[in-house]
């Protein structure tokens, strides 16, 4: 496996320095400080399920001739008329398609993302250009970022870092733009991968993360799995304050071993998203296309001309829609499991408190009782190391970019004036410095161990804090997969073995129970279950049909070279699991992580 040599710590991203530069970095979709919104009565909940339940229909929107307005009048006089519906850009119709009566899905309603290295070339000639005034060139840098993917730059010249590959547009063109991130590929991209229709958790589990190139744009593609939406209302009522103080109190108690880190909020896979209101007000943009209140829509990536600033949804809906969703009750713990064997799940518990999981899946965090879940950042090892990283806080980042490069010269202001995602980080730090390895891979290299320690902020980076995810809430887990932040496992077992980082040693521990606690410990698992009884196509199965039998690979020689310098050993070198005869399909996956992805 390749493995990119570090220069010297001297040299971290020194190119980094430049002044004077505009990046708009992928926050929650929520372009401009937004009031929250809330509605409280009954009456309003029923008209925000009938919204949440609301499969939305494209429309697009006849502009009026400009005359010899002014451009304000002009775009007040856009924002006037009605909105265009669903799209153009969607990942879904409706928002049960995803969440049905506020559950999870498959991985056929993942969300892609695509993510620019910013150690790409390209990036270092942006910063360069920028410095040197060098509009022409710069323009020429925007262009070819522009070819990769249009959704990188926005209307006004911003560059993102990382955008969403979205499923579909209401309109034409689009279809080529998405099928071309498959070049640069090595071996291409494998449509049960990157096709809705098609997509399985065992092409996610063999490869993760896409690597790819084009030119010298370095860059990447990772999943997203759509989380149940239950108790969301009492998680929004947790205090920040609260969260610092189960972080403070988790270093001391063991002794450092698991270090949760707060995030931006207590939303998303990164804890990227403050609240609620902002939470559906994001995905109301970037996975329906709506245009809401202090949220543009995502522009259309086939015409950057195509412009709607009519409201889909208004101050009052939005609302309406929010007090639906925080009304979602939260889930119980169930007597009614398998055999219902109580006593079982019962040691189970106490199995799942003895190993070290109630480390940071904490059971109650007032108000929300039975949550288990610290909702911290934490560190999970090279096994979950995802691009998009989890927010750097108030750490250096990446410094901002603009290219003058502005498609829609002809319109003052149009849709998706925002390009971010409500699944990325607010801030990008920087990245350590590597070598450009020769053929594209994730991860870009290998970072000395020293930076592991998200103790000490001052050596967060950027390739760090892809290992760092939010501890997701275990009420409900028993109807809730497929599992991990791309729906990888399809299994409880597997989504225990695919942990690391903080969580190795518990990890090891539970591979080391005897069959019969382990079965124990997943019983209890399997009494937390959802408030609503799940379809009887989205009941998943506790073994899987099959393996991934067709990869044998032998890590033993890889992991033990790697051992000095990662702090995650693979799953290979755990204790030995040989009564686990029951193997799920995602478990094979774990012992070829070495092939680099």
């Amino acid at each position: 496996m390749f493995r990119a040599r570090v220069t010297s710590s001297g040299a971290l991203f020194h190119r980094f320095v430049a002044k004077h530069l505009l990046l708009v970095l992928p926050s929650v979709f929520v372009a401009f400080a937004a009031e929250p919104v809330c509605a409280q009565n009954a009456a309003d909940r029923v008209q925000g399920k009938a919204l949440f339940q609301r499969e939305w229909t494209h429309n697009s929107p006849k502009l009026p001739p400009r005359t010899v307005m002014s451009d304000a009048s002009y775009i007040q006089l856009l924002k006037s008329l009605p909105g265009d519906g669903l799209g153009p850009m969607f990942n879904a119709t409706s928002c049960e398609a995803c969440h049905d009566r506020g559950g999870s899905s498959g991985v056929d309603r993942n969300v892609t993302m695509l993510i620019i290295d910013p150690r790409s070339p390209i990036i270092d000639s942006l910063l360069r250009s920028s410095t040197r005034q060098d509009a022409d060139l710069r323009k020429q840098l925007g262009r070819k970022i522009d070819s990769l993917f249009p959704g990188f730059i926005s209307p006004r010249g911003a560059v993102a870092l990382d955008v969403v590959v979205h499923e579909s547009s209401a309109r034409g063109g689009y279809r080529a733009i998405r099928k071309q991130l498959t070049e640069g590929v090595p071996g291409g991209i494998d449509p049960e991968w990157f096709d809705r229709s098609k997509r399985t958790p065992q092409a996610i589990a063999e490869r993760p993360v896409i690597a790819g190139r084009r030119g010298d744009i370095d860059f990447y593609l990772s999943q997203r799995n759509s989380p149940p939406l239950f108790g969301m209302g009492l998680i929004d009522s947790i205090s920040m304050t609260r969260l610092s103080q189960i972080a403070a109190s988790q270093n001391r108690r063991t002794s450092g071993q698991v270090t949760g880190r707060v995030g931006t909020g207590k939303f998303g896979w990164r804890a990227q998203t403050p609240s609620l209101d902002a939470f559906v007000r994001g995905a109301c943009a970037g996975e329906l296309g709506l245009q809401v209140p202090s949220t543009p829509q995502p522009p259309d990536l086939a015409n950057l001309n195509y412009v709607s600033l009519g409201e889909d949804l208004n101050k009052k809906e939005l609302a309406q829609l929010v007090s639906y969703v925080q009304s979602l009750p939260a889930p119980v713990n169930s007597r009614q499991i398998v055999d219902d064997d109580w006593t079982t799940a019962r040691h189970g518990k106490r199995l799942f408190a003895k190993i070290g999981c109630v480390d940071c899946h904490v059971e109650n965090v007032s108000p929300a009782r039975g949550i288990y879940s610290d909702l911290l950042l934490h560190d999970m090892g090279d096994l979950l190391q995802a691009p998009s990283p989890a927010s750097s806080g108030n750490l250096t980042g990446v410094p901002r970019l603009r290219v003058p490069f502005v498609p829609r010269d002809s319109i003052p202001i149009g849709s998706g004036s925002s390009i971010a995602s409500y699944y990325s980080s607010a801030s990008a730090p920087l990245p350590y410095a590597l070598e450009r390895p020769e053929e594209p891979v994730f991860p870009y290299g290998q970072v000395p161990k020293l930076y592991y320690e998200t103790k000490n902020a001052s050596r967060l980076r950027w390739d760090l804090l892809q290992r760092e995810w939010r501890t997701p809430p275990l009420w409900g887990v028993a109807d809730s997969g497929p599992y991990l932040h791309d729906g990888r496992a399809t299994t409880l077992n597997a989504a225990i073995r695919w942990h690391g980082g903080e969580a190795q040693q518990s990890v090891m521990e539970y591979r080391s129970l005897i069959k019969a606690d382990r079965e124990a410990l997943l019983s209890f698992l399997k009494s937390l279950r959802s408030p609503v009884d799940p379809k009887p196509n989205q009941s998943k199965p506790d073994r899987s049909d099959h393996w991934i039998d067709s990869v044998a690979v032998d890590v033993s020689a890889t992991t033990k070279s790697e051992t000095a310098t990662s702090d995650t050993a693979t799953p290979s070198t755990a204790t030995s699991d040989t009564s686990n005869s029951d193997k799920d399909t995602n478990n094979a996956a774990l012992d070829v992580f070495a092939t680099g992805y």
